[in-house]
């Protein structure tokens, strides 16, 4: 009996480039998604600190920053940059086009893609277990 899932990525919610700023060059597969807002200097350290404690930088990857009242689908970032891992930081799946039920600190894995959600820099900046969650996920990306 062959057992599979399969996920939804909506299109439809693609946004203008005004809304949404993208940063790095976007050659290790990898793609973080975070709202502007939670970009602090404190926060951009933190995030700095968890990239290289996996064996990647910002530089090489791919930051979507979204502003706070903003979704979009990932769908043409997953395609367009061959996009393998996802980190979502304070966002939640359907912000993103994604039709899925993911609880924070949970790999999920679809199609060839792995997409972690976490809470936002902030949070994990106050709560070390939220950092420790993360980092127990990740740690196999």
């Amino acid at each position: 009996m062959l057992k599979t899932t399969i996920y939804k990525i909506d299109t439809k919610n693609q946004v203008s480039q005004p809304t949404l700023k993208q940063e790095g060059a976007c050659k290790n597969e990898l793609l973080i998604v975070v709202r502007e807002s939670d970009l602090t200097a404190e926060n951009s350290q933190t995030l700095g600190q968890i990239l290289n404690a996996i064996k990647y930088n910002l530089e090489d990857s791919c930051l979507l920053k979204l502003a706070d009242s903003v979704d979009t689908s990932i769908s043409l970032y997953l395609n367009k940059y061959n996009i393998k891992r996802v980190i979502c930081f304070g966002i939640a799946p359907n912000d993103l086009g994604l039709q899925i039920t993911a609880g924070a600190y949970r790999l999920i894995e679809m199609e060839g893609l792995k997409l972690v959600f976490s809470q936002k820099i902030a949070d994990l900046n106050a709560d070390k277990q939220k950092k420790i969650k993360l980092w127990n996920v990740i740690q196999g990306f």
